[in-house]
């Protein structure tokens, strides 16, 4: 009798992109140690932002002053913030039961980051930074301040991009 080769079916087009998403935290948010690509859950224990991974290890990032923010729970947030060297910032959302979180080991729906290039509001005169999903590709901007992105600092006070 042979034996059947078990293949691994081939990722989706998200999970791809969240790939490569998690990729690019490793190079502009790296941790202490693995990979964001393994990471099974990401916490905020007091100020830090842990992660953790299948096997029980934990660790936090390299630069612990790129985590600046969050919403939802510390032991489950709905969205983590992190700031680039460059000060421009990096948004991890989640989502259990979403389109792409349902799939994902650590639940990331989407990874959206804030671009060098600002759009100009010529009615307001006023200079918006531009946003990029992993996921959907979109660049979008904040045009008001009603559509502001609003957090929950570190040291628990409002913080609005």
């Amino acid at each position: 009798m042979k034996a059947q080769l078990q293949t691994t079916p081939p990722l989706s087009e998200e999970c791809q992109k969240l790939v490569i998403a998690k990729q690019f935290l490793d190079q502009h948010c790296p941790l202490e140690f693995g990979s964001h690509t393994q990471v099974s859950a990401y916490v905020v224990y007091y100020n830090h932002l842990m992660v953790f991974f299948e096997d029980g290890q934990h660790c936090g990032l390299k630069n612990t002053k790129q985590f600046v923010a969050l919403c939802g729970h510390k032991e489950e947030p709905t969205t983590i913030l992190l700031q680039k060297d460059d000060g421009l910032h990096i948004e991890l959302s989640f989502n259990i039961a979403g389109e792409n979180g349902k799939y994902d080991k650590a639940h990331i729906n989407d990874v959206q980051y804030e671009t060098p290039f600002s759009f100009i509001d010529t009615q307001n005169r006023q200079h918006t930074k531009l946003w990029m999903s992993f996921i959907d590709g979109v660049q979008h901007t904040l045009l008001d301040e009603s559509r502001c992105k609003c957090y929950r600092s570190k040291n628990g006070e409002d913080y609005e991009i």
